[in-house]
């Protein structure tokens, strides 16, 4: 049994998407502490000036939780949608699903947690994977420390093999995975060119997922999967991003 985990993301990039693909399950990590400047509200899209966030403003204080974080102003992903419109209009991801995104930008809810998920979700509907997707919360499991609350969700689960990105290896402690008998498995992930918009631009690596369905609605899975890989933990070190 394969189990991947990680905090839910606003239209994530595609090694988050490689990460779901490759699991039997696959957890929103959704009761961790809310990242200020991370990607749990946002992502980067391509405009003819180059890489632009699109952000959901949030309100939230120190050690709230994901699940907890509302967005201030419910009109952002309306504005979204128009953003995205202007941008990728002609791409044939856009003229495919236009009216999807309209409607998934017009989400009538405040929960970050709940729009996150739904934008991921309407991705991997795109991508057609079988497997399960829940959330840490409707699991009842807690512990101390971030590598030991993974292996405890991972032991509820039945895992026998962990999906972990490369930044798990700044803090996984590998006997809490060697106590239930779970491998652990590292991402490596080679970034990929493909078609986008403004070509007379650079190419422009890194940005959301929906830059390469909307770009190459017909090829974004298998470019997905070819471009991931899974390495055991030990002797990976290297593949660790710096702190």
């Amino acid at each position: 049994m394969r189990i991947a985990i990680h905090q839910p993301s606003y239209i994530p990039w595609p090694p988050y998407f490689h990460k779901i693909l490759s699991a039997d399950v696959f957890v929103y990590l959704d009761n961790v502490q809310f990242q200020k400047n991370g990607f749990q509200n946002r992502h980067l899209i391509k405009t003819e000036k180059g890489a632009t966030w699109l952000t959901l403003p949030v309100r939230h204080h120190f050690g709230q939780a994901i699940m907890d974080t509302r967005v201030t102003d419910q009109r952002a992903l309306a504005r979204h949608f128009e953003i995205l419109r202007l941008h990728y209009r002609h791409t044939p991801g856009f003229k495919r699903w236009e009216q999807e995104l309209r409607q998934l930008c017009a989400l009538e809810t405040d929960s970050l947690n709940d729009i996150a998920i739904r934008s991921t979700e309407w991705i991997l509907g795109k991508l057609g994977p079988k497997n399960r997707r829940i959330r840490a919360s409707e699991l009842s499991v807690a512990a101390d420390e971030p590598s030991a609350q993974l292996a405890a969700i991972c032991q509820s689960l039945g895992a026998t093999e962990y999906l972990s990105g490369s930044g798990g290896l700044n803090y996984m402690n590998q006997d809490d995975f060697d106590r239930i008998g779970c491998q652990v498995l590292v991402q490596k992930w080679t970034d990929f060119e493909y078609a986008q918009q403004y070509p007379l631009l650079a190419f422009v690596p890194r940005l959301t997922t929906l830059d390469l369905l909307l770009n190459c609605p017909d090829s974004a899975l298998e470019m997905i999967q070819s471009a991931g890989a899974w390495l055991p933990h030990r002797g990976c070190e290297s593949l660790a991003p710096p702190m």
